[in-house]
């Protein structure tokens, strides 16, 4: 058992590849920045790219993963020493995978390029004060979307989706009024608005109690910021984000028992102990956003019983699935597939062995998804396709105003992170039926209002590269 970290004999087994293969993984994610360098913009780069949201939760779901493991796989694992039985050529297998799709991700990314016309260049345009109506409805629209479509049981099945997407849109108004406060062309308009556009997100949450739901709800005046020139400490976020990891971890747990198990008094209460938590590390809150990331696990058990175990998935072919799941809406084909990777993965795969667990939406990730396809040629290939299409996004985003990058890059950014951890067709075709809903709807608001350039987005784009700029510091 592994020793090489300092700890008791409960991290990962390795061999004489492992802490090598480790830090090449470590170290090809941290280059990776290069490609998010913007002059001047520092740190703040990663943030305001779809490809830095993925290349933070490649980061925390890879590569701070198996150093978390390679400490302690159990209590930072599910309690159970399964990750300990892994062969050391199975952990180097999974670094190597790791890599490789990253890799993939950033060559395409780096190397692809997008067409002259630009889709999202109608979401620009509706950022500004002459819209406030239109986000007053938009707000409003979504609120009844996700009402109408909590009973998934009781809603079509042709209707599950399109109400899911219409029912995210209030990120939009939200990310316009919060960028137009801090921007400070409409600030006294939005003072109290840029509030209340926030309440969805309540209301998502409480429908749907996912730590997501009120992640988004602290982006928005986050990326309004950056993206209006405010000047942001980096030190100051990190406490943030991490209170708010812990914080909400807590209140996620609680409110599930609440709201699933109809618990008056939800066991998880029990736990809310400072003095149990440092006897028993599993149940500290700390502990549960660590395990909350464990795509590199998923990859080891793809890496372990595939194909030995488990055939290759060759009836499969990934891109026909994203044409197919991504495009073709099930009110014309009422015989389309439903997405259950994750439900599958969640009773196959991670639970090998142990036949008596339920369905549960097990995170497969993305290289172990591809993986479980046709081995590492689907990992490059996948990879690939992901990077590409990141690419075409971040540089349609890029030709718009900061008012426009902000509703884009809010509106998309959990998606491009969670998107490393979910299955390929599922990942890909959510973020493109998402950004094809983002025009539609940026198409449906110019028109409505009746307003051309100018008098809809009451602050004019300012030339290529300009507002990008940092405001001069304070003397």
């Amino acid at each position: 058992m592994p020793t090489w970290l300092a700890g008791p004999a409960l991290g990962l087994d390795y061999d004489r590849w492992t802490l090598a293969l480790g830090l090449a993984m470590t170290g090809l994610w941290i280059a990776s920045l290069w490609l998010l360098a913007d002059r001047g913009r520092g740190w703040r780069a990663v943030p305001l790219s779809l490809l830095g949201w993925s290349w933070i939760a490649f980061g925390l779901a890879f590569v701070a993963r198996f150093w978390v493991l390679s400490i302690d796989a159990v209590t930072y694992g599910d309690l159970s020493e399964r990750l300990l039985l892994m062969p050391p050529a199975v952990v180097d297998q999974a670094l190597l995978l790791g890599t490789l799709y990253w890799a993939a991700v950033l060559l395409a990314y780096r190397f692809g390029g997008a067409p002259r016309l630009n889709p999202l260049a109608s979401v620009g345009r509706v950022v500004g004060a002459g819209a406030v109506s239109a986000y007053d409805a938009l707000a409003v629209l979504a609120v009844a979307a996700m009402v109408l479509g909590a009973d998934v049981e009781r809603t079509p099945p042709a209707l599950v989706r399109p109400l899911a997407l219409v029912g995210s849109l209030w990120a939009v108004a939200a990310a316009a009024a919060w960028f137009l406060s801090l921007e400070g062309g409409a600030r006294r308009r939005f003072a109290v608005r840029r509030w209340v556009y926030l309440a969805p997100g309540l209301v998502s949450f409480a429908l749907e109690p996912f730590r997501e739901r009120l992640l988004l709800m602290l982006l928005i005046p986050f990326l309004a910021a950056l993206f209006a020139g405010r000047r942001l400490r980096l030190g100051v976020l990190i406490v943030v984000f991490a209170v708010f990891a812990i914080v909400s971890t807590i209140t996620v747990s609680w409110y599930r028992q609440v709201a699933w198990d109809r618990d008056a008094t939800p066991a998880s209460a029990d736990h809310l102990d400072l003095d149990l938590w440092l006897k028993e590390p599993y149940y500290a809150p700390w502990t549960a956003v660590l395990r909350r990331f464990h795509s590199f696990d998923s990859l080891v058990f793809y890496a372990y019983l595939v194909p030995d175990v488990v055939p290759f998935d060759a009836d499969r072919n990934p891109i026909l699935d994203v044409l197919l799941e991504g495009f073709l809406p099930r009110a014309l084909y009422p015989d389309k597939p439903e997405s259950r990777r994750a439900m599958l993965f969640s009773v196959t795969l991670w639970s090998y062995g142990d036949e008596g667990r339920s369905e549960a939406n097990i995170a497969p990730s993305m290289a172990g998804d591809l993986y479980g396809v046709g081995g590492w040629v689907w990992v490059v290939i996948g990879g690939a396709g992901w990077g590409a299409l990141l690419g075409v996004l971040d540089r349609w985003r890029q030709r718009l105003s900061a008012g426009g990058q902000t509703v884009v890059v809010t509106v998309l950014a959990l998606l491009a992170a969670g998107g490393i951890e979910r299955d390929f067709p599922r990942a890909a075709a959510t973020l493109i039926q998402t950004t094809i809903v983002l025009i539609g709807t940026a198409i449906v608001l110019r028109r409505a209002l009746g307003a051309g350039r100018g008098t809809l987005t009451g602050v004019h784009p300012p030339p290529p590269g300009e507002w990008s700029r940092e405001p001069a510091p304070a003397p």
